[in-house]
């Protein structure tokens, strides 16, 4: 009789703490969400570490947010920690399955970590996914996961599909040199990365790689033309380095 006096009166306490706690959700999740949103704006001025300190305080309150979730996930990324992004984006899913942000860069992680045929797998859903407003962004990573598997045909399709949604992306643009360049196909080479300097001529990669075609189709002048624009749009880069060096070589 005592032992179930004493459930009896646990079950009370319990259910008497309930509404409590409930109440306090709301409260909680506001509290979360303004961390979230000033450790949004820290991201988007690339100030990473001070976006992460409010990510993980928002999540100290309330961890359930899908949106603090991937916003974790892409200030992981940021500092280069894939392992830990991945972690974030799979809960940012488990707690809203239909967020297509989160599981386009779930897709991004397993490619920036060369797990290409993982990268495949979440990208292959996503750009089946009618509601996803976006949806030239997975359809270009399926091209890039596919170009680095070197099934340059079926990386192309993806790449033609991404540039029939969104014509002056340039990203396809350039994963169409490089496959053409990979299997030797110069002219075509040329063609797109000529069409993705002319669209985006601040995008210095492209106009290096462009001079790097160049180069191999014999047309020196040209070569210099474009390793001298790739200098002037970063001079103290890496790139601008490797350029740089290559001008010296052709100017011999």
């Amino acid at each position: 009789m005592l032992q179930r006096r004493t459930i009896a009166i646990i079950l009370l306490i319990a259910f008497s703490l309930m509404p409590a706690c409930a109440s306090k959700t709301p409260k909680l999740r506001k509290q979360s969400e303004a961390l979230r949103n000033l450790g949004e704006i820290y991201l988007n001025q690339n100030n990473f570490t001070a976006a992460l300190k409010q990510f993980l305080e928002a999540e100290k309150i309330f961890a359930d947010d899908y949106l603090l979730q991937d916003d974790l996930g892409r200030a992981y990324t940021a500092r280069g920690r894939y392992q830990k992004a991945l972690t974030h984006f799979k809960k940012s899913i488990q707690l809203q399955p239909d967020y297509a942000a989160a599981k386009n860069n779930l897709g991004s992680i397993y490619l920036m970590m060369k797990k290409w045929d993982k990268a495949i797998a979440v990208l292959d859903e996503l750009s089946d996914d009618l509601l996803y407003g976006s949806p030239h962004y997975p359809l270009y990573n399926l091209g890039w996961a596919y170009y680095n598997k070197k099934m340059h045909k079926k990386a192309r399709s993806y790449y033609k599909r991404s540039l029939e949604l969104a014509p002056n992306f340039v990203l396809p643009m350039r994963g169409m040199g490089l496959s053409f360049m990979a299997q030797g196909r110069l002219s075509d080479a040329i063609i797109w990365f000529e069409k993705g300097a002319e669209k985006a001529p601040k995008f210095q990669e492209i106009h290096y790689e462009l001079a790097g075609a160049y180069l191999k189709a014999h047309r020196y002048e040209d070569a210099k033309k474009s390793l001298q624009s790739a200098i002037v749009i970063a001079p103290d880069s890496a790139t601008a380095q490797r350029a740089k060096r290559e001008l010296e070589a052709l100017s011999i």
